[in-house]
């Protein structure tokens, strides 16, 4: 069977890719925060919103917000683990779109019972600089939460 080279180059992209995905929910579940700012481009752009009603949870653009915004997200011991569901990768050159489903699972503090917090899907645009695939934007949509504080805009995804 011969190897077609622009079908292997698209399948190693692909895997890159989802291999951002994951690097973004380890760094972010073990407070590697200069990892996980380090998934995005120096202008990318993270927003979080409602899915039913459309009001928005949070933003970020560009490293400095993102930075502040990870220094603030909860670290083990108060473990999270973000878990990427089903993502459909399309790429094209050094440009690609990746639509997920994600689910957030948490430690509830007082017997340490893990919770389904969050659920939703995300939306991101990819883009390969200097040979490396970086999240360049990240649409995330909450479409269910357990955590009351969202509904008055203080939980994050």
């Amino acid at each position: 069977m011969a190897v077609d080279e622009k079908e292997l180059r698209a399948l190693l992209d692909e895997r890159a890719i989802v291999q951002l995905m994951h690097r973004y929910a380890h760094a972010m579940d073990y407070g590697d925060e200069a990892a996980w700012v380090d998934v995005f481009t120096p202008d990318a752009v993270f927003d979080v919103v409602e899915s039913v009603g459309g009001r928005r949870i949070h933003r970020e653009e560009g490293r400095g917000d993102l930075a502040r915004y990870v220094a603030a997200y909860p670290k083990p011991p108060a473990f999270r683990k973000h878990v990427i569901v089903d993502p459909v990768v399309e790429v094209d050159g050094d440009e690609g779109r990746v639509e997920a489903y994600w689910i957030l699972l948490h430690r509830e503090q007082a017997d340490g019972a893990p919770v389904l917090a969050a659920f939703g899907r995300s939306r991101d645009r990819v883009v390969r600089r200097d040979g490396e695939w970086r999240i360049a934007e990240r649409y995330a949509e909450v479409e269910a939460t357990t955590f009351p504080s969202v509904a008055a805009g203080g939980e994050h995804e």
